[in-house]
């Protein structure tokens, strides 16, 4: 395997007004491969609290916003012990300088004593959401909340109760709580708040403490959490981890103990149902547990370890698109310690479950704290994980990405993504405000996405445990069109475009990775535009297609081709389409396509991409006219392509109010496919629903009832 070679560009910079930036860190290497840079998130040596339990989240909108949480123990740098609390910070730069604060312990229902386990995510919008479990200092009361950054990240607002447990005389006990938010353009749930966490419940007869995993979930537009579900069974379950698929599937995975197996669950409805569980579905049983009591294997200088899993979804357009992962340490031979990935896919009849592969390719020494997040626009699972060393002054642990471009078949040589090597016993005996030794912390974090690796951990090379960021950056060795490592989906090229199989067909996808190359045609935007993405199509009869991108977020140009890469020729152009309601800046356009041609279909950007959505083969409306139609009535004209032979619905909407057309006259030659490029509608008095100098907004389903319906089209009679 080639050799990965880093170079590590340093760059810290002053973060919060006042305080100054520490000195450059150490530099390795120096020779082309991924780029990566590493800094603490807060540069000053003053706070010596300590902190850990990192989780990271980039926004979809920009990845130039960052987020991350850690616990961080309160007064623990001079005391000993501290109050537990949750530490936030916030980059507007893609990481080169950060600013911090610390989550308010102030809720409606009440002011609690201390906060842990903080997870964040971000939606579609770019709001990030901080989710914390909120406990009290003089009993046991506990809670889980969601809280909101509209301003990316600088401050969290809006306390959203998740779960609460308060004035029990037989307190449940919550604990590990974990947040997530699906991001897929193309589920019907995308933008909603996910939630899972463990809750101790006794049960009625035999009044034994079990922990069981719960979830709940918050819609757009709705104010509260769902009423909270049970995801599995009741046993002494522990560390649940979340993901959401391309559709919307929700996944999850958690530890069971004591037999020490990694358990499944899923739901395809938005966490409203889940699989059948007389059984919860074991993906893998353990060799060995480094989980306490009685861990098969103790990691020297590593006062507190756990085997979590770790689950994330392939919401890429790639071949891998749909695939879970799931990620553990364990040991195998009583020596080591190992991390693992197992693939599982989701199908009708069940999970299809992989064999584990082990991430750092039998390296020595132990590796353990892997986290797993897979690139949205690459499909690239990129595994972080410590590892340690043996050094002539002690115990050191180093912070390592490893990446598979190949769906987890196999991962790369692991990048150290840190210079300098930590100790994991400084400050590991600071009692935290459960009055336990804090150790490092239980997790760490990294979030992947257009080619980077974000990467946040706990790190004591200078003297306390404080959170540093580094990023890798794959683009910079590879970038463009292979949908491996680099930074570009993987139709960024001419060369390997997406095929599209069947009609209709329709895809949200991110673009904004995308590159452009020097042998993309000129297009009718009358330059050489960016971001492009490749789609190819081959025709089954000779009909006229309708394709548009008007559900896009920015400024697109469609053109459609034939030939080959490099001799294109030329069927058809749209830069800015006026005719839809959408944005004009957007495209749409008809073509006439001939059976057994392959067609390819290229969307680039001018200037940038973004979140592109692409439809072929839906009805499409590209002109209308007020005129006389066949049968000598005043009817709407419409020219554009997919109207299924007598099966089209002609809508109008005036003033906020649907009025259906109900006779439709199709005109013209019919096409191979049964479709027509021409239909009338009217109705009576049509002239009072269509005024003159009066905008009015139509739209056509067809076949009727089916939702495919065109891109409205705003008409001015």
């Amino acid at each position: 395997m080639q050799k990965i070679v880093l170079a590590i560009v340093l760059s810290i910079a002053q973060v919060c007004v006042g305080v100054a930036a520490s000195a450059p860190l150490k530099s390795i290497g120096v020779a082309a491969g991924p780029t990566l840079f590493e800094l603490p998130v807060i540069p000053s040596l003053d706070n010596t609290d300590p902190r850990d339990e990192t989780s990271i989240a980039v926004s979809p909108k920009n990845d130039q916003i960052i987020v991350g949480a850690s616990k961080l123990i309160d007064g623990g740098g001079t005391a000993g012990r501290g109050n537990t609390r949750v530490a936030y910070y916030y980059s507007s730069n893609a990481g080169q300088t950060w600013g911090n604060s610390v989550l308010t312990l102030e809720t409606p229902e009440k002011t609690w004593g201390r906060a842990s386990d903080p997870s964040v995510a971000a939606d579609l919008e770019g709001n990030f959401y901080l989710c914390a479990l909120m406990l009290d200092n003089t009993n046991f009361d506990s809670s889980v909340y969601v809280f909101k950054s509209t301003d990316g990240g600088q401050t969290f607002g809006d306390p959203r109760l998740v779960t609460i447990d308060v004035g029990n005389p037989m307190p449940r006990l919550i604990d590990k709580c974990y947040v997530t938010v699906d991001t897929s353009p193309t589920s019907p749930f995308k933008n909603t708040i996910y939630a899972v966490w463990v809750v101790k419940e006794v049960q009625p007869i035999s009044l034994q403490d079990l922990s069981v995993i719960k979830s709940a979930h918050l819609r757009p537009g709705e104010t509260h959490f769902s009423q909270p579900k049970s995801v599995g069974h009741s046993g002494d379950m522990r560390g649940p981890s979340l993901a959401i698929g391309p559709n919307g599937e929700f996944c999850t995975a958690w530890l069971g103990m004591p037999a020490r197996v990694l358990l499944f669950n899923a739901s395809t409805d938005g966490g409203e149902t889940f699989l059948p569980n007389v059984i919860d579905l074991n993906i893998h049983s353990y060799v060995g547990s480094l989980d306490a009591p009685n861990a098969v294997l103790s990691i020297r200088g590593v006062p507190r370890m756990n085997s979590f899993p770790v689950i994330d979804v392939d919401r890429s357009s790639g071949p891998n698109r749909g695939a879970m992962y799931v990620a553990w340490a364990e040991t195998t031979n009583r020596v080591d310690a190992d991390v693992f990935v197992k693939r599982l896919q989701l199908t009708n009849n069940g999970v299809i479950k992989g064999s584990p592969v082990r991430v750092n390719n039998n390296r020595g020494g132990d590796q353990f704290f892997p986290w797993l997040s897979v690139d949205s626009t690459t499909g690239a699972v990129n595994v972080v994980f410590f590892e340690s060393e043996d050094d002539v002054t002690g115990r050191f642990i180093n912070m390592q990405l490893a990446q598979s471009t190949d769906g987890a078949a196999s991962f790369s040589d692991s990048i150290r993504v840190n210079a300098v090597g930590s100790d994991p016993r400084v400050q590991a005996s600071v009692l935290g405000g459960s009055s336990a030794a804090i150790g490092i912390g239980d997790y760490v974090g990294v979030s992947a996405a257009r080619g980077k690796a974000h990467v946040l951990w706990p790190d004591s090379r200078r003297g306390r445990q404080e959170i540093f960021y580094g990023q890798v950056d794959f683009g910079s060795s590879g970038g463009g069109g292979g949908g491996g490592g680099g930074g570009g989906p993987a139709n960024d090229a001419c060369s390997s475009p997406r095929a599209i199989q069947s009609l209709p067909f329709l895809e949200d996808s991110d673009t904004g990775a995308a590159t452009s190359s020097a042998e993309d045609p000129v297009s009718c935007s009358g330059a050489s535009d960016s971001a492009s993405v490749w789609y190819s199509f081959t025709a089954n009869s000779n009909t006229v297609l309708g394709v548009d991108t008007s559900g896009s977020d920015y400024d697109t140009v469609l053109s459609i081709y034939t030939g080959v890469c490099g001799s294109l020729a030329g069927v058809a152009c749209s830069d800015d389409f006026g005719g839809s309601i959408s944005p004009a800046n957007r495209s749409l356009l008809t073509f006439a396509a001939t059976a057994g041609v392959t067609y390819l279909i290229e969307v680039s950007g001018k200037g940038s991409g973004g979140n592109l959505r692409l439809r072929l083969g839906y009805p499409t409306v590209t002109a209308i006219e007020y005129t006389e139609g066949p049968d000598g009535s005043e009817s709407l004209k419409i020219t554009g392509a997919g109207f299924v032979n007598n099966d089209a619905v002609v809508t109008v909407n005036k003033s906020g109010d649907d009025n259906q057309l109900p006779t439709t006259f199709f005109s013209g030659a019919q096409q191979g496919d049964g479709t027509f490029t021409t239909i009338f509608g009217t109705k009576k008095k049509l002239k009072k629903i269509v005024k003159k100098r009066k905008t009015v907004i139509v739209r056509v389903e067809s076949p009727a009832g089916s939702g495919r319906v065109s891109i409205p089209f705003s008409f001015t009679r």
